[in-house]
């Protein structure tokens, strides 16, 4: 998946210059309900983002501490923006740091619109099929067993269910893996279980997850 596909564009969300004055950046923030924003040049250039906690850093490096003297350009955070190829991925280690991630075109510069927290939480909750109803299985895999999809697939195949979601991910140790495997609802989850054992699976838990409303 691409960040284009969870991208909200510039055209949906407000954006300031580096020359916007600070009383009016305090105005924007207060009447939208955001804490911080983008900052786009002329050229229509990301070139960071300012808030009220930048503000607040540049008034108290001020001799006078009048705020209301400052510019944009005088409380401007820089960060690394991801373009729009990037995978939808690369935006985690971004968001952590940020309150949303800025995007831009192939050239690096041009401003195209963020990626923000909603949109990543509404795709890791997909990508777990997070809202729908099964049975979640826990997976350990101590040393990685050949062919681990298709050991998983003999395991349900019997059961006629269908799956839902497959995530696997390293457990903090380079020779255990996690897997997390969720079925459409079935009455045959305990046999599941037993067959996901007999292909070399840890079955650390298996939890029976109703629908969630949206």
């Amino acid at each position: 998946m691409f960040i284009r596909n969870c991208l909200t564009p510039k055209d949906e969300i407000i954006t300031v210059t580096p020359e916007t004055e600070a009383p009016e950046l305090v105005r924007i923030l207060s009447e939208k309900g955001l804490e911080s924003i983008p900052v786009v040049d002329e050229k229509g250039y990301f070139l960071g983002i300012t808030g009220y906690g930048h503000l607040l850093k540049s008034a108290l490096e001020r001799s006078d501490g009048d705020w209301s003297r400052l510019k944009v350009k005088d409380a401007l955070h820089t960060m690394d923006p991801l373009t729009i190829n990037h995978d939808f991925e690369e935006t985690l280690p971004v968001i952590v740091r940020h309150p949303f991630v800025p995007v831009v075109s192939e050239d690096g510069f041009t401003f195209l619109g963020i990626v923000k927290i909603s949109d990543i939480e509404a795709v890791l909750a997909d990508t777990y099929g997070h809202a729908l109803p099964g049975i979640r299985f826990l997976l350990a895999v101590v040393l990685d067993i050949p062919h681990e999809l298709e050991q998983i697939l003999d395991a349900v195949r019997a059961f006629d269910v269908n799956i839902i979601s497959v995530v696997t991910f390293d457990a903090g140790d380079a020779a255990a893996r996690r897997i997390l495997l969720k079925v459409s609802p079935t009455p045959h989850g305990e046999t599941i279980r037993q067959h996901l054992e007999e292909k070399g699976f840890r079955v650390l838990s298996m939890k029976e997850k109703e629908a969630v409303a949206k």
